[in-house]
């Protein structure tokens, strides 16, 4: 038999803790409409048409200033200086070749009518007509223009010498065309070429030559020494005129 003390207090149980955070309601259920027809309000401009008079629309935007573009390499074109072309004696020389032809042919018929006054006492001018006389004026034109061609620019000593030439040409052209033709077309012409080395006309001829090719030379020759200032000075002045440019371009 167990003896309880009644002075000791009975032990009683412990109370249950708090929650600190209460639970949050359940949202309520909100009704949810039933899906229906979508309505669009569309609105419809009607624009009125007018004939001959065009509508314009304009549209203003503002104007925003433009940055700054980064600076792009220039590229400079410098017409090169066309170097002087220097002048020459050829194209004048050639005409004046053809003017002293006529001369020489004037001198040539003046000396035949003298040569054959002294020799058979003709004084008319029927060998102007035949084809000797006209032989040496063909080789003479031929001659002299070869020389102003190869002179050109030259001084007097070049054509004093050219004449020389000159005159060859139009004794030895002469006697060999002559000979050639009496051969081969049975021209009328010296039969032999020894009896044409001492023809009378065939020497005036070649001494004619040589003095008007002499001193129609003299003409281009002074001609030509003009043509060697000009063409110096047109030098001096192109090199100038690059060197001014290089030192102002650098090119």
């Amino acid at each position: 038999m167990s003896t309880t003390d009644p002075t000791t207090p009975e032990p009683t149980a412990a109370p249950a803790p708090e929650p600190l955070i209460e639970p949050a309601a359940p949202p309520a259920a909100q009704p949810v409409a039933a899906p229906g027809p979508e309505v669009v309000e569309t609105e419809v401009i009607v624009a009125e048409v007018v004939e001959d008079e065009p509508v314009v629309e304009a549209v203003a935007t503002a104007a925003e200033p433009a940055s700054p573009a980064a600076p792009q390499p220039q590229v400079v074109y410098v017409q090169p200086i066309a170097p002087p072309r220097k002048q020459g004696n050829r194209g004048i020389g050639t005409i004046l070749a053809l003017v002293a032809t006529g001369v020489f042919a004037a001198a040539l018929a003046g000396a035949t009518w003298v040569l054959g006054w002294l020799t058979a006492g003709a004084t008319g001018f029927a060998f102007l007509g035949e084809f000797k006389f006209w032989l040496p004026v063909v080789v003479f034109a031929v001659a002299f223009v070869l020389l102003v061609l190869l002179a050109n620019r030259a001084n007097w000593w070049a054509y004093i010498l050219g004449s020389i030439f000159v005159a060859l040409g139009v004794y030895f052209g002469t006697i060999g065309i002559a000979v050639l033709l009496d051969v081969v077309l049975r021209v009328p012409a010296p039969t032999t070429f020894g009896t044409a080395l001492v023809s009378p006309f065939v020497i005036i001829a070649a001494l004619l030559a040589r003095e008007v090719s002499m001193w129609f030379g003299s003409i281009l020759a002074r001609r030509g020494r003009k043509l060697k200032v000009r063409n110096a000075e047109a030098r001096a002045a192109y090199e100038r005129e690059a060197a001014e440019r290089r030192a102002s371009t650098g090119y």
